[in-house]
């Protein structure tokens, strides 16, 4: 793949550049703390942050349009948010090593930390995978895994590399989901480490899917809600044959099969 020296070439400029211009960002920002220094030190009676919640790693940039990112959550790198998703505050999702790619209406907790590995067994995914709809609570740690559509993960839980959650599983509090496993469909699992608890009803299955989506427009209600909401989440152009997101929902999520 590598024996071609014009991609040689241009992948060593590429990185070139890249060095450079970090090089020349962070002498600016020396300058501007000395500058600030020298003409009046009020940096402590300033509220300002130089957090960033999109970080390009070389020329992997975060894709994240028409999604809703709190203001002091992190995404690192190879990072492919669908529509709709959101993505809490203090939350960290590195990919650093490979592609992490997350659905549709996705909501990641409070806290959460994701990140993929470089390399796996050649059995096992070493990218992250999120469906649609699925529901990852506070403080939970998913490593390199696969989770299908619809989804529910309880707070303080720990998925590790090489696990996979099929559609519509549900994995309680607190628990642990060790490297390998293999969550069935419709399925309760808890514990450290995970072990089966009980089947879900359809019925509950659907409730999961109705407050999985609803939760994450609710928390936005009230008048500070509003104000922080992004208004084109809300307002962004369809384009040719897409769905609007009433029309998709009531399709995928509320619409009772018979």
């Amino acid at each position: 793949m590598m024996s071609n020296p014009g991609l040689v070439l241009g992948l060593i400029n590429k990185r070139i550049n890249y060095n450079i211009g970090r090089t020349l960002t962070e002498l600016g920002l020396q300058m501007d703390r000395y500058g600030s220094k020298m003409s009046s030190d009020l940096a402590f009676r300033l509220n300002f942050s130089r957090h960033r919640q999109i970080l390009p790693l070389y020329d992997s940039i975060p894709e994240t349009k028409s999604t809703w990112i709190a203001p002091n959550a992190t995404l690192v790198g190879n990072v492919i948010l669908s529509k709709y998703a959101t993505i809490w505050y203090g939350a960290v999702i590195r990919a650093e090593q490979n592609p992490i790619r997350i659905g549709h209406f996705t909501s990641i907790g409070d806290r959460t930390t994701i990140h993929s590995h470089h390399s796996l067994q050649h059995t096992l995914t070493s990218s992250v995978n999120i469906g649609k709809n699925v529901s990852v609570g506070a403080n939970c740690n998913l490593h390199s895994c696969i989770i299908d559509d619809d989804c529910v993960i309880g707070d303080n839980s720990v998925i590790q590399q090489g696990a996979r959650l099929e559609r519509g599983c549900q994995i309680l509090p607190n628990t642990i989901v060790v490297s390998g496993s293999l969550i069935p469909a419709g399925q309760v699992w808890g514990g450290r480490p995970a072990r089966f608890v009980r089947t879900l009803t359809e019925q509950e299955q659907l409730n999961n899917y109705a407050r999985s989506y609803t939760e994450g427009a609710g928390e936005f209600t009230s008048e500070e809600g509003n104000r922080v909401w992004p208004h084109q989440f809300d307002d962004a152009p369809l384009q040719d044959g897409e769905q609007s997101i009433e029309n998709y929902t009531e399709e995928h999520y509320f619409k009772v099969k018979h």
